[in-house]
């Protein structure tokens, strides 16, 4: 009857603490995401809009350096004539920095990608051929007032330019800092609920292994229990025959077919703990493969014939005399016909007769129907009988490990069948096993 353990334990596979998210959690876990794309976007706008900046400051103190530059020429042209070599040559000085100004700037604008002032340029390399050749005339004095003129636009604009690109790197960074505040605290929330998810799964992780432990200490006090009652009758027995060794020939085979029936019965006991011991996870690994059904029952009913003897009750069995191919394990379903009729003997009163009965449906399906005339199920008990462990108050009074039937309708549902109980009118109760059948001969 231990066989019935698979039913007991459930799987422990592991479960994603992200599993017991709920919709809003996972709705929120996307927002994190964005929050990080966007802030991953932010970051790259604030590096441009920090390289901008940097451009238009250097833009504007080019522009001021110009401005001043061209302030210098223009003084230097108003004073300067043909007599004032010094004078003169400070003005070519200062025209030839202004000229190396306006490369620079324009260098600075190609780089930003803008297209070169090659106006300015001109005026450059025009003021710089005037200072040499006319200087303290007026064409000097004009072109150095109006790109002075040009100049002081430029610086006007520089400025403007330059608190346009702060106002626009302090508003990223603005965003920046709310985005990250943001994906912080999104972040931290995914984190403390996957924490509790994962508290979760822990809390449910130990109380299934405390299931499983629990019900292994039952399903060991309950076979120890199963082993000891028989073999606690064998000793009895063999006590009894040995202090009294004078006793009748009749007598002493009486009490050996005693011992026999319950060295069968601690047989299958064994087998049974034996099948589990070399089942995978607790669960038997059932053999598939056609085998004789009509063999199969005549079998078992040879088998508990010797424990039916024992307890004063006979067996009448019934079937058709043709062979039906049912394809599963033949031992375990032998096994499970078995535990049934230890069942039905166990409630059985004494002289009378425990009937198996097989017959062959039209569909395909074979039917074995155990029935005994005990006292019957209550109509409360009758749908638990088949649930591991369970006893009806008649059943712990009489024996017995509560694993039978659960074995049972196991084995049964291996094979794709189905097993249920009814009482009987007039007392008693009664086993019906549906199979399928591959064939019939």
């Amino acid at each position: 009857m231990i066989a019935a353990m698979p039913t007991e334990i459930t799987s422990c596979a592991p479960v994603s603490p992200l599993s017991a998210i709920s919709a809003r959690a996972r709705v929120l876990a996307g927002l994190f995401a964005l929050l990080v794309v966007a802030l991953g976007l932010l970051v790259i706008a604030f590096a441009a809009s920090a390289r901008h900046a940097e451009r238009q400051f250097a833009r504007a103190s080019l522009s001021e350096q110009q401005a001043a530059a061209v302030a210098q020429i223009a003084f230097l042209a108003r004073r300067a004539g043909p007599a004032s070599t010094a004078q003169a040559e400070a003005l070519d000085a200062a025209a030839r920095g202004y000229r190396d100004l306006i490369i620079a700037e324009t260098t600075l604008e190609r780089g930003a990608g803008r297209p070169a002032q090659s106006a300015e340029r001109r005026d450059a390399e025009r003021l710089e051929q005037l200072a040499r050749r006319a200087a303290g005339t007026p064409a000097i004095q004009d072109l150095a007032t109006k790109i002075a003129a040009r100049e002081a636009a430029e610086v006007v604009e520089a400025r403007h330019a330059l608190a346009a690109a702060g106002r626009r790197s302090l508003t990223i960074a603005a965003l920046l800092a709310v985005v990250a505040l943001a994906s912080a605290l999104c972040g931290a929330w995914l984190l403390w609920r996957a924490n509790r998810a994962l508290e979760a799964l822990v809390e449910i992780r130990t109380a299934r292994i405390a299931a499983v432990d629990s019900s292994r200490r039952l399903f060991f006090a309950k076979a120890s229990h199963e082993l000891r009652t028989p073999v606690a009758g064998l000793r009895s027995a063999a006590e009894v025959a040995l202090e009294q060794p004078d006793l009748p020939a009749p007598v002493l085979r009486e009490t050996l077919a005693h011992v026999v029936a319950g060295a069968a019965f601690l047989s299958h006991r064994i087998d049974e703990l034996l099948g589990l011991a070399r089942a995978d996870d607790g669960q038997l690994q059932l053999a598939n493969e056609p085998f004789d059904l009509h063999r199969a029952v005549v079998d078992a009913v040879a088998e508990a014939r010797r424990y039916a003897a024992s307890v004063d009750v006979t067996i009448v069995m019934v079937a058709p005399d043709q062979p039906a191919v049912v394809r599963g394990d033949a031992r375990w379903l032998r096994q499970a016909l078995l535990a049934v009729m230890e069942n039905g003997l166990k409630f059985s009163p004494e002289g009378t007769a425990l009937s198996v009965a097989l017959s062959l449906a039209p569909e395909q399906r074979a039917t074995i129907v155990i029935m005994d005339r005990g006292p019957g199920v209550m109509d409360a008990d009758l749908p638990r009988i088949f649930d591991a462990y369970y006893q009806s108050d008649a059943g712990r009074s009489r024996g017995g490990s509560g694993l039978g039937l659960a074995l049972a309708r196991w084995v049964v549902e291996q094979h794709g069948g189905m097993i249920t109980a009814r009482n009987l009118e007039g007392g008693g109760c009664a086993i019906d096993i549906s199979l399928p059948v591959e064939h019939r001969a």
